[in-house]
């Protein structure tokens, strides 16, 4: 009987997806815990809001800008060796930090080093999960991004713990030893093409790409020095205006996560009027929401059948209402209904991001291109951030409103889906004229 090799669509892949989530909750969840950690020792160091604002706006270009090295990375070393990279990288830049005396210091080692080694994790854990499942990968992305949730939620309480106990020197150091786990968790990413299994190709499917870890096998490149370092980087895939419509859309949609998530508690305590303690409750409400949103509705949407562009789609429109009620609320009660809402739905958005992008290359058949694909997403989030994320911060400062900064925030996903909505329109419109 003929047979042909697939991903086991589970299996070994839930062993990949704890080690990503192993990853996630050691690493990803630092950077929610920035000015916890750092804020009083750079304050000690004569620093103030601008030299924070600046080693977290330099860590944030290194993790999206790291986009254009880590596709290349990833298909000449596949994904162990390289988030093995990117853990290193992330718990040595925090023990660099531990020794620092001087901020250019700190944003050496945690502005670029950090961020670095983060964008890299990012990218090499997906492209992992991706090579080892299909019709459960948005269950498996869900439970790895869990990780980071749940990371975002304890981390912050051992950080305070630490830095009660120690000074900042050891509770530094400390944090930088738990980073190195993610070398531990990277140790279980083992290549794909170990646990393919076989299944009668007169029943079911054609032949994976995916024969390494997340990597396709592709005929050796010939020719000049650019053409072999395109074709390394697949600059290609920027010649499709579909893919470039793809990746602004969701560029647009995480600048206004990411604006939102800073000025969240201003909105609280100052337009809406809440103390601390009624603040900390809304934001710990939305956190939960969006972890227990990881864990349970990505399944969900996958046995729907839902392509995950769609269900991002939605869950945009869904975000759109949420902030735009939030805007306008002042009851802690309804603040805290509508923040639950919003982790939901925003829930959503992040597990479907990088997914929506492994769908688009796997329709249009370019899986091999996955890794470089999901390089230039960070980049466009990296420049839309850099732009248009600045742009929303002067507008605060122009208005002085923060419910404005939400309605503000609004248009950047409304786009989005203007931009997506059109396109569907004239794909359809394409096909109609094709039967014709």
């Amino acid at each position: 009987m003929s047979s042909n090799k697939v991903p086991p669509d589970g299996g070994f892949g839930w062993i990949i997806v704890a080690g990503c989530a192993l990853i996630n909750i050691f690493n990803q969840s630092l950077i929610s815990v920035f000015g916890l950690m750092f804020g009083d020792y750079l304050s000690f160091l004569g620093e103030n809001a601008f030299g924070a604002a600046l080693v977290m706006n330099v860590c944030n270009i290194s993790l999206n800008f790291s986009g254009l090295f880590s596709g290349p990375i990833i298909k000449k070393f596949e994904t162990r060796k390289a988030t093995i990279i990117g853990s290193l990288l992330t718990g040595g830049a925090l023990t660099a930090c531990a020794f620092a005396t001087q901020i250019w210091q700190i944003i050496l080692a945690y502005g670029i080093a950090f961020g670095f080694g983060l964008g890299l994790i990012q990218s090499a854990t997906f492209v992992a999960i991706n090579s080892y499942f299909r019709n459960n990968k948005g269950k498996a992305v869900g439970l790895a991004l869990a990780g980071t949730g749940l990371g975002q939620i304890l981390m912050p309480l051992l950080v305070q713990y630490l830095l009660d106990n120690f000074d900042f020197r050891g509770a530094t150091l400390i944090i930088g030893g738990l980073a190195f786990n993610g070398v531990v968790g990277a140790t279980l990413l083992q290549p794909i093409s170990w646990h393919m299994k076989s299944i009668d190709k007169n029943f079911q499917g054609e032949k994976s790409p995916l024969l390494r870890n997340g990597t396709s096998e592709r005929p050796k490149q010939s020719g000049s020095g650019w053409s072999k370092l395109a074709a390394l980087m697949d600059v290609a895939i920027l010649k499709k205006v579909s893919f470039l419509n793809l990746i602004i859309g969701l560029g647009l949609a995480y600048t206004a996560t990411s604006s939102f998530s800073l000025f969240f508690p201003y909105f609280l305590q100052k337009s809406a009027n809440l103390d601390m303690l009624q603040a900390a409750n809304c934001m710990a409400i939305l956190s939960t929401t969006d972890l227990l949103t990881r864990i349970t509705v990505p399944g969900i949407v996958d046995k729907m059948k839902f392509t995950h562009r769609n269900t991002f789609l939605m869950a945009g429109l869904c975000l759109v209402i949420a902030r735009s009620v939030m805007a306008e609320m002042r009851s802690i009660i309804a603040l805290m209904v509508t923040s639950a809402l919003y982790g939901i739905f925003r829930s959503i958005t992040i597990v479907n991001q990088n997914l929506t992008i492994s769908e688009y290359c796997s329709e249009m058949g370019l899986e091999s291109m996955l890794p470089n694909a999901l390089g230039f997403n960070m980049i466009a989030k990296g420049v839309l951030v850099l732009s248009l994320g600045q742009l929303l911060g002067w507008f605060v400062d122009f208005s002085g409103s923060y419910s404005l900064i939400l309605h503000a925030q609004n248009l950047l996903l409304i786009s989005t889906c203007i931009l997506w909505l059109c396109e569907m329109y004239f794909k359809r419109e394409e096909v109609s004229v094709i039967k014709v």
